[in-house]
């Protein structure tokens, strides 16, 4: 799925998958295929990358949600990415789902 998340994953930084997975399936706006976001303080041992977005809070990891299989970041922790360049992607994402009626 998230080659880039694997990669991640592999160095033994703790990662979950950004919110691209979730926009696309809310016709939301992405620039990303796969994203992942990481703790602003495992930024230096990835380096700069594209479509890697940075959280301050580093309890992120542990509030994750599954998809397919994979660990994304929580809706409420979309909020908490500190990278403008999703901003736009978690915007859509967080109106979408406030706006969708509650089923049964």
């Amino acid at each position: 799925m998230c080659d880039l998340f694997w990669k991640i994953y592999e160095m033994g930084i703790p990662v979950v998958v950004g919110p691209s997975h979730l926009a696309r399936a809310l016709g939301c706006p992405t620039t990303c295929d796969c994203d992942v976001v990481i703790h602003i303080g495992d930024a230096a041992h990835v380096g700069e990358k594209k479509c890697v977005w940075l959280s301050e809070d580093s309890a992120f990891i542990h509030r994750h949600i599954w998809i397919g299989g994979y660990p994304h970041i929580s809706i409420e922790d979309m909020r908490k990415i500190v990278s403008p360049e999703v901003l736009e992607t978690i915007d859509c994402v967080v109106n979408r789902l406030r706006s969708e009626p509650r089923g049964l």
